[in-house]
């Protein structure tokens, strides 16, 4: 645990030298970045260790009896191919719905997820699939999306389409999502809501999962639905 620490302390230091030292804007931007979620996955590993190290209770499933979220959608995915609900049909699936333009909650959230997969035995986590689904269609297109998802578990697929496409998906998932802008800012960022849904093969919905929830959380909640 020592060690995680030390790395978590090298990348803070690191991140402010490229920071101060990088000329371009945009470079900038990349920069820290990738240097952020780089940080934030160290802090998920650093958080895992210290809950293997507590042996904490794992919470009661999520009650989400009668809730009524889903349905079909026609998107295409991080590679440009066509993907509609169907593909996924006859697997577990964990979606998670935000924007490659996100600071902080989003890339936690994804590297949640990735955490909750490596935790599960692998015949569990080789019945999930991940999904990333885009809350900002006029700036996540293929490509990015493409670059953004090889940042998180290899299983992921990301998720895009025209606007239209994108309403009709949040709409059908209950996610709010609105554009906020104001004249102190260079770009638009996006307010929205934050959850993980796990969907049965069938497309039905089992558990909901809120950013207070761990990984560990999350893993041993999957663990009593999947056999």
């Amino acid at each position: 645990m020592s060690a995680l620490l030390h790395i978590y302390t090298n990348c803070q230091a690191r991140l402010n030298a490229l920071y101060n030292h990088a000329m371009d804007n945009q470079m900038k931007k990349r920069i820290v970045r990738i240097a952020l979620l780089a940080i934030i996955a160290l802090g998920i590993s650093l958080a895992l260790v210290i809950s293997k190290n507590q042996n904490p209770t794992p919470k009661t499933e999520k009650n989400v009896a009668g809730i009524s979220i889903g349905g079909a959608y026609d998107l295409v995915d991080h590679t440009g191919a066509p993907r509609t609900n169907a593909d996924f049909q006859g697997d577990y699936k964990l979606i998670y719905f935000g924007f490659t333009y996100c600071p902080a909650i989003c890339p936690t959230e994804l590297q949640k997820i990735t955490a909750t997969l490596k935790t599960l035995p692998s015949d569990l986590a080789e019945k999930i699939q991940p999904l990333f689904i885009t809350i900002d269609p006029e700036r996540d297109t293929v490509d990015v999306m493409r670059d953004y998802i090889t940042l998180f578990h290899e299983k992921f697929i990301g998720l895009t389409g025209n606007v239209d496409q994108i309403d009709a998906i949040k709409k059908n998932y209950r996610i709010y999502a609105q554009k906020v802008q104001d004249d102190t800012m260079t770009e638009y960022t996006m307010d929205h809501s934050s959850y993980i849904y796990l969907m049965s093969p069938d497309d039905e919905l089992i558990s909901i999962y809120r950013t207070k929830d761990t990984a560990a959380d999350m893993a041993a909640d999957i663990a009593n639905h999947i056999k």
